[in-house]
């Protein structure tokens, strides 16, 4: 039976949110001039993005202000050839039998397949798709842009290429049959002013309803105060890369 021409995949919209899931083969072998593989140096790089977002730490994604979500997953064989019957997939001795071990990259034989380890990556963000991966492209090309050099056909020149950069992304996504957004409407800036507002609320609600004390003679001065905070969230938005930087008055 002939194959039919690559269908796209699309991106699914829910409100101002949209999604796009990623999956793209790692490189097999050792990384030239070094001992780890592709696969190693791929978790490594995720590992100090991750150590560095976890704490609160600012990274190249902040600058992307309509990024909601995201995720980075490495699926290797051993997890998705569970309950497969191929040959040279062992099995731990548990109860069921169905758990892979960890299958090592060797040379196809001509009755083998060769298994590849692949990364998996899922974004939630706000707008289309090409607007959102052209800001990637513009502030990630560092961190993110090494991770993704470790997968199969990415361009010479990164996401700085970025009429290559989306050939690739759009090769290699992948279309998501469930996508459910709870917020539809708020998008990622949204967020952040109302987060503003309200840590600034608590703060006037702590001037003029304290416990214990009594209730400030000037509650219409102070509010005026806390109305004119709020007037405007972001003074500076869009700065360069649409940061999001609240008033600091």
């Amino acid at each position: 039976m002939a194959l039919g021409p690559l269908v796209w995949a699309k991106s699914r919209r829910v409100g101002s949110v949209s999604e796009v899931a990623v999956l793209a083969p790692i490189r097999q072998g050792c990384v030239p001039g070094e001992r780890r593989t592709y696969e190693e140096r791929a978790r490594t790089l995720i590992a100090t993005i991750e150590a560095t977002a976890q704490p609160g730490v600012p990274t190249e994604l902040d600058a992307v202000t309509t990024f909601h979500f995201g995720e980075i997953i490495v699926l290797r064989p051993e997890q998705y050839l569970t309950y497969s019957n191929v040959n040279r997939v062992s099995y731990a001795p548990d109860p069921d039998g169905a758990v892979p071990l960890e299958i090592d990259d060797y040379q196809p034989t001509a009755d083998a397949p060769t298994f590849r380890t692949f990364l998996l990556i899922v974004v939630f963000f706000d707008g289309d798709i090409k607007p959102y991966f052209k800001d990637i492209s513009i502030f990630t090309a560092t961190k993110f842009d090494q991770v993704l050099e470790n997968c199969e056909d990415y361009p010479p020149l990164g996401c700085e290429d970025f009429e290559n950069f989306w050939n690739w992304v759009r090769r290699y996504q992948v279309p998501v049959d469930l996508f459910l957004c709870r917020y539809p409407t708020v998008t990622a800036v949204r967020i952040r002013q109302l987060e503003e507002f309200k840590r600034r609320f608590d703060a006037f609600v702590m001037r003029v309803r304290r416990p214990g004390r009594d209730r400030p003679h000037n509650l219409d001065d102070l509010f005026d105060v806390f109305l004119r905070e709020n007037e405007e969230y972001a003074p500076n938005f869009p700065t360069a890369g649409g940061v999001f930087e609240p008033r600091k008055d």
